[in-house]
């Protein structure tokens, strides 16, 4: 009999053992699960952390952007050289808070970076937008990095992450950065159809839309493509007519594309339409602005050239 009861023993032995198996393992479950939940939260104190900082060094870059307006020349090299650094500065907290930010699929696959792409098949762009939107600061970090990038003239890397970041949540600031970067790398064609994107339900809208034509127009304009802003120009006095700015920048646009023609041997010119009508509608809107004077002077000198001008109209009924 004392083998059976050795036997026995020993199975009772095993059975405790077994018995004792479900509840080492659902503590070793909760022991996980609290590293885990600690991790995220440590995590998560980071991120907001260097957000913040990133955040910081994006008001001081904006200081200096707009003491540069008023500065002096000899004082604009220096403070050049101190707003892109406080831009790097932005760009390397708002990396490291990216990095912070854990958004990962059941595989434990790392979605950042995967947006517009499908990188070795892990994961789509379907899923990947569907797992960061669970993530409501992906969105805002991915969009001030990308403005980082764009005020240290890095437009590539600008591009890249403000695209992810209109994928995930569409937004019209959004937009008009990605716009303007856009136009400032020369895709003007994709800069207009990103402006379109932008959503006109009400007047606030309109006029981000606007200024987002607006300001692909000004970044043609500092590269000498004048003639090229009258389309976007035209969009955007439509959206905003009480931008003066925008109809002072028409007038110039127009300008620029006055031709010359040989006429019954005498020599006109042959002016757009609208040219002074959007000089004088910046006059009426800003009669002592800052670009007052040299609108005045326009007209002066396209009144000049009146007893010569042909219109586009007239040039065709002639021919």
């Amino acid at each position: 009999m004392t083998p059976w009861l050795l036997k026995a023993g020993g199975l009772a032995q095993v059975f405790a053992a077994l018995l004792l198996l479900p509840t080492a393992a659902a503590q070793s479950e909760n022991v996980a699960t609290q590293q885990k939940q600690e991790g995220a939260k440590d995590s998560s104190k980071l991120m907001k952390t260097h957000f913040a900082k990133g955040n910081q060094a994006m008001q001081d870059a904006q200081a200096i952007r707009q003491h540069l307006q008023v500065a002096a020349n000899d004082q604009k090299p220096a403070l050049l050289a101190k707003m892109k650094a406080h831009y790097q500065a932005a760009i390397t907290e708002y990396q490291q808070a990216l990095q912070d930010t854990e958004v990962r699929d059941e595989n434990g696959v790392r979605v950042v970076g995967l947006i517009g792409v499908i990188r070795n098949g892990l994961v789509s762009q379907e899923k990947a937008v569907d797992m960061l939107v669970q993530d409501k600061d992906l969105p805002v970090i991915l969009s001030n990095l990308g403005m980082a990038y764009s005020g240290a003239e890095q437009y590539q890397e600008a591009i890249t992450f403000l695209q992810q970041a209109v994928i995930v949540k569409p937004a019209a600031g959004t937009y008009s950065e990605l716009a303007t970067d856009l136009a400032q790398v020369g895709k003007t064609p994709e800069a207009e159809t990103t402006c379109d994107k932008i959503p006109t339900v009400d007047a606030t809208a309109k006029g981000l839309q606007a200024g987002c034509y607006k300001n692909i127009a000004i970044v043609l304009t500092n590269e000498g493509k004048v003639a090229e802003t009258v389309g976007p120009l035209k969009k955007a006095t439509q959206l905003n007519p009480q931008d003066a700015l925008s109809w002072k920048l028409l007038g110039d646009a127009l300008s620029n594309t006055i031709t010359t023609k040989s006429e019954r041997g005498e020599i006109v010119y042959v002016v757009p339409p609208g040219t002074v009508e959007a000089y004088q509608k910046y006059l009426q809107l800003q009669p002592n602005g800052s670009y007052a004077g040299q609108v005045k002077d326009a007209l002066e000198a396209l009144a000049q050239l009146a007893k010569h001008v042909s219109t586009p109209k007239d040039a065709k009924e002639k021919n």
